[in-house]
């Protein structure tokens, strides 16, 4: 029953303890006039909830990740997202879209936030229907399925291709020093680049120099 129909009742049995003149009577109609009453309070604080609930999750931003690890076989290009928790969720709340040279996860509501990663610009086209994706223990697994099985990708996107491409060209031994000009390079492609691109580039520019330590 809704809340406007209890609330009539409510009204209604108010009319009749007024009216009512046996006290066994009159204390009927108070006690189930009560109990009408708590069931509209009960039904507002369930409404309200609700509200609140809905409020905050429209609220509710998406974390872009940056991190991810991939590899590759003769069939599938592989990338391995981790998300602690991602297991206990329903499967309808992590999505993965698909187009020929792109890859959109979203992760809908995990311990209260959403999660999304984009990759655009892969450097070869993928089968878009046999692409896939697994969730496994704190991990989003996402299979690209090469539109060319036995091709080998030297990099999984574009943007990745050409900085090795001109850090190899530019990076030669009677040029100026190796860092300055890879720093360079960054530079110019993080400038004319979009907000994907200089994600792209500032990941692959902080690997560089963990490797520049680790060496």
């Amino acid at each position: 029953m809704s809340i406007e129909e209890l609330r009539k009742d409510s009204e209604e049995l108010t009319k009749f303890i007024g009216e009512a003149t046996r006290k066994r009577v009159k204390d009927a109609l108070v006690g189930a006039k009560a109990e009408i009453d708590r069931e509209v309070v009960n039904l507002e604080m369930k409404a309200k909830h609700a509200e609140e609930r809905k409020h905050v999750q429209a609220k509710r931003y998406i974390t872009e990740l940056t991190e991810y690890a991939w590899d590759q076989s003769d069939k599938f290009v592989k990338l391995f997202v981790s998300l602690d928790g991602v297991q206990n969720l329903d499967e309808s709340a992590v999505v993965v879209k698909f187009t020929e040279r792109s890859m959109n996860l979203h992760v809908n509501n995990l311990n209260d936030k959403d999660y999304g990663l984009i990759v655009n610009n892969l450097l070869e086209p993928i089968d878009v229907v046999k692409s896939y994706r697994k969730i496994k223990n704190g991990l989003v697994a996402i299979y690209l399925k090469k539109a060319e099985d036995g091709k080998t990708w030297p990099s999984l996107t574009t943007i990745q291709k050409r900085l090795k491409d001109m850090q190899n060209q530019d990076l030669m031994p009677d040029k100026e020093d190796p860092q300055d000009a890879l720093f360079k390079i960054m530079k110019k492609l993080y400038v004319q680049g979009d907000s994907k691109t200089k994600q792209m580039i500032a990941k692959t520019w902080t690997e560089c120099q963990e490797k520049k330590m680790e060496a």
